[in-house]
């Protein structure tokens, strides 16, 4: 198995936006919230307003997990400035074309921020003619592992 052939397959199924769940934490205090994503060049993006605690706990914890239906991911956040920022360019104009609600009612807002996470690991399920295959993505050493999962074994 082809490990840039997965890769891309795994950004692919994702879409290029998606709901996800965001969990973030930092001194024992867990978070999760549902974001609005949106999947390009090999990252998954979103925004927040910097007023909300899971600014601050990326601020002090980038460590941080996505899930997406039956996909797990572990990642690193990366805090990069206002939506309307030139380098955050692609990032608005798909958000103006995905989400033109929330491009309108948060995109302006002056303490905004973008979040991008790169994957490091995932965990993703995939259900075919009644097995389960799991695949674990390893995106920095770039390795992929599968195991089948059919009645608990």
């Amino acid at each position: 198995m082809n490990f840039e052939t997965k890769k891309k397959e795994f950004f692919e199924r994702l879409g290029e936006t998606c709901y996800m769940v965001l969990a973030t934490s930092h001194k024992d205090y867990p978070m999760a919230s549902t974001m609005t994503c949106l999947v390009f060049d090999n990252a998954i993006w979103m925004q927040t307003d910097k007023k909300f605690d899971k600014y601050n706990q990326l601020l002090n914890n980038p460590q941080v997990a996505l899930v997406k239906n039956a996909t797990q991911i572990e990642g690193v956040a990366q805090l990069c400035g206002h939506p309307l920022d030139k380098e955050n360019e692609k990032f608005a104009q798909l958000m103006k074309k995905h989400h033109p609600e929330s491009y309108e009612m948060y995109s302006t807002v002056e303490t905004e921020v973008v979040i991008k996470v790169t994957p490091h690991k995932a965990v993703d399920w995939l259900y075919e003619a009644g097995d389960s295959s799991i695949y674990h993505i390893d995106f920095v050493n770039e390795k992929i592992s599968v195991q089948t999962y059919k009645n608990g074994k």
